[in-house]
């Protein structure tokens, strides 16, 4: 099986970084990468020699200057920051971000040499003529074409996330997921796409097993170190 990716993002909440090392050993989990919060980037840094990368979950569009709370790219790299999460629809529903914003962030990471994880999802359908997964196809690819304008494809990874399955337990059905993800590849010519929401213990198994699905972005599950080191084990014994 391919090597499967684990986005953690543990969104606003406080994770212990002594249970992360306690259950990670002195094993290899380099196909992880671990977003805290802002406040514990510099104690998460710590796991690198486990292989584990370290991820932000946001990013200023701007250098520097008289924009209070943010954070640059340049001071994300200099925390040792590999990847950010980008565009996640929490962002655009309680901060306002645009799509327009999320493409200025995407390029100043790069900038900086640091991974964009872009969020893309719809919600759910209300028109009786077109099905979900085709009503998420057509949803994904506008946003993407706007959102990755001017940018370098390659050096992008996409995270789809159905914004009706962020933390609410609901999970996208299996062809969905990977007719939503095949026309993402095929389409905005994207090579890793990873899926999120409300990926956890009962479904990664099947999720993984998906050719198209490179990895997950996952939220609620992260907050469980013993659950992440557990299904990553799970899926290199296969």
């Amino acid at each position: 099986m391919k090597k499967f990716i684990f986005a953690c993002n543990f969104k606003m909440n406080n994770v212990s970084i002594e249970e992360y090392k306690r259950v990670m050993g002195e094993d290899d989990y380099s196909n992880v990468i671990l977003c805290p919060n802002f406040c514990q980037l510099y104690q998460y840094a710590e796991l690198k020699k486990n292989g584990v990368f370290l991820g932000a979950q946001n990013v200023s569009e701007y250098n520097n200057g008289a924009y209070t709370g943010e954070t640059s790219a340049d001071m994300l790299k200099n925390a040792g920051v590999d990847f950010c999460i980008v565009g996640h629809s929490e962002r655009k529903k309680y901060n306002f971000e645009t799509l327009s914003q999320t493409n200025l962030k995407i390029k100043k990471l790069i900038e900086f040499g640091i991974t964009p994880i872009v969020c893309v999802g719809e919600e759910l359908c209300n028109n009786e003529t077109m099905s979900q997964t085709e009503y998420a196809k057509r949803y994904v690819l506008v946003e993407l074409k706007e959102i990755l304008q001017d940018i370098d494809i390659s050096k992008v990874i996409v995270a789809y996330e159905p914004i009706w399955a962020i933390g609410t337990g609901k999970v996208a059905g299996i062809e969905h997921i990977k007719e939503v993800i095949d026309a993402i590849k095929k389409y905005a010519e994207v090579e890793f796409v990873l899926y999120g929401g409300s990926f956890g213990e009962s479904n990664f198994e099947q999720i993984a097993a998906i050719d198209c699905v490179d990895g997950a972005l996952i939220g609620g599950a992260s907050l469980k170190p013993e659950l992440i080191c557990k299904m990553k084990k799970k899926l290199e014994e296969k």
